[in-house]
């Protein structure tokens, strides 16, 4: 299902005479990481760990562990590079390319086109070399198509992560919808947030096209729930994120003199998982800013008992950025 490209992490090893090998890779590929593992000692001679901690990125390379274990090697399992980001690392990254046929779900989306005549393309990495054929099935069913040119994190044309969506920022104003090539929501729901289009998800694995208008509206809801009980309070823990490419301490200063020039009472936080368990125990704070992931307020707000909002929706609360802006701004272009 996976392109797991074993003979070029093999070469790689055996180029780079690593000793000492640290695998990482997100939750649904640590399955294969067993026998990926024992595939590499045994053709390699190294030694090889696996962390065991969540991953949710490229911008969550495990770079401290490969410190601590004195690892020559870090091999970044299903995430593309971010473009500039750790040049001097010792990074190996493998994109885990999926196989899966998309003619059945895509056929299902151009059928839900019919109105919609230019359409923007775009994928996560698993699915970005299937975009020629998907624009090839566009075109055929009199659909003009534009894939937008990568920018930010993103290197791949067309690509999307779920906290960069410039590719397709870029041709936002000249389509009239959005397919994009994904597995499951994550990647898709910010689509509509960032571009204000309607954003048709193709799910290779499970076969299926679904609009995304209906999610879209509910996460909105929730979110001016959150920030409507975000005024009511007084004490606010803003929480800088430790991971690699999360961690912004200088937005975090921001934030926080912002809040107290506003009547707040503000203390600066950090933890490398930002999860309930983490920083719940803090019962004398009534409200959270996250600086780290932006999908980790707009997607799991309902995991957490307080109000919990990431800057641009800090800004909405204080009513320095209009509600009705809410779509420009969910993503880490605008953080930096």
């Amino acid at each position: 299902m996976y392109q797991l490209e074993e003979n070029r992490v093999i070469e790689e090893i055996r180029k780079r005479g690593s000793k000492r090998v640290l695998l990482q890779m997100p939750e649904g590929l640590k399955p294969i990481g067993f026998r990926l593992a024992k595939l590499l000692e045994k053709d390699t001679g190294a030694e090889v760990f696996i962390s065991g901690d969540p991953c949710y990125g490229a911008c969550d390379l495990a770079l401290m562990p490969k410190k601590a274990i004195e690892a020559d090697l870090l091999v970044h399992v299903g995430h593309a590079e971010i473009p500039g980001e750790f040049p001097d690392e010792e990074v190996l990254y493998v994109e885990a390319r999926a196989g899966v046929p998309i003619d059945e779900p895509m056929l299902k989306a151009v059928e839900m086109l019919e109105k919609e005549h230019v359409i923007g393309l775009a994928s996560n990495v698993q699915h970005i070399s299937q975009l020629d054929h998907a624009r090839k099935i566009l075109e055929d069913h009199g659909k003009a198509v534009l894939i937008g040119r990568p920018s930010g994190w993103l290197k791949y044309p067309g690509q999307v992560l779920g906290c960069d969506y410039g590719s397709l920022r870029a041709i936002a104003e000249k389509v009239d919808a959005i397919v994009v090539l994904s597995g499951g929501d994550f990647h898709a729901i910010g689509i509509p947030l960032a571009t204000g289009k309607r954003t048709i998800v193709v799910d290779p694995f499970q076969r299926t096209a679904r609009d995304m208008t209906e999610v879209c509206k509910r996460l909105l809801r929730k979110r001016w729930i959150s920030i409507t009980k975000f005024k009511d309070a007084k004490k606010v823990g803003i929480i800088v994120g430790l991971k690699s490419s999360q961690m912004n301490v200088s937005l975090a200063r921001r934030i926080k003199q912002l809040l107290e020039e506003n009547g707040y009472f503000a203390v600066l936080l950090c933890a490398n998982e930002v999860i309930p368990e983490s920083i719940e125990s803090f019962t004398d704070l009534e409200a959270f800013v996250e600086i780290s992931c932006p999908r980790i307020s707009t997607d799991d707000q309902e995991r957490y008992r307080k109000p919990i909002l990431n800057p641009e929706e800090v800004m909405i609360a204080l009513g320095k950025k209009r509600w009705e802006d809410y779509t420009k701004g969910m993503t880490l272009e605008e953080w930096h």
